[in-house]
């Protein structure tokens, strides 16, 4: 069995620091990279998006939220942003219909996708994960990416408003489910 790819957690205590881990993600990312979200409804995923979307330059009169109905959403920006929710899709070949699957991969912009846990073969295997989970008003947050690639990066740069980054042994977010 090949090791586990390695994962970082924090808690975050508010909706401002799940915003500031957001800004940090976005200004770490580049045109390509995936960001794979996975947790329950209200557990923090759309706050987050928008962080990295203010950091990447979307203008701010643009507001960003869940494309849960229509599926995708692209805001322009430094790096443009492609906010995608795989909330209402059944398949891959629904998400190959519509032509998701060519836009996560054609590496014009920074990919965002919301209940990535649905379709998990829709991303790259470069894609980095997060999973968020609220317990009151804080959420704890697990990042990993799914080709065992470093986090050190990350590891460096603790999110504002939380205690740093610790080693994570628990299952890996593309191992969770949404409702978990």
């Amino acid at each position: 069995m090949p090791p586990a790819s390695p994962a970082l957690t924090t808690v975050l205590p508010d909706a401002s620091s799940t915003r500031a881990l957001g800004a940090l993600l976005g200004s770490a990312l580049h045109a390509g990279d995936v960001l794979a979200l996975v947790g329950p409804l209200g557990a923090g995923k759309t706050t987050l998006v928008q962080g990295l979307a203010e950091s990447v330059d979307v203008p701010p009169d643009v507001a960003v939220q869940s494309p849960t109905f229509t599926v995708c959403n692209e805001y322009p920006a430094r790096v443009p942003l492609l906010h995608v929710d795989l909330y209402r899709l059944g398949d891959l070949s629904e998400a190959e219909d519509i032509g998701l699957v060519d836009r996560l991969r054609d590496g014009d912009g920074l990919s965002v996708v919301e209940w990535a846990d649905r379709l998990p073969d829709l991303l790259p295997q470069t894609s980095l994960w997060i999973h968020l989970t609220q317990h009151g008003a804080q959420r704890r947050v697990v990042v990993a990416e799914r080709d065992g690639g470093s986090l050190d990066w990350l590891a460096e740069s603790p999110p504002a408003g939380s205690d740093g980054w610790e080693t994570w042994t628990g299952s890996r977010p593309w191992e969770a489910s949404s409702s978990d």
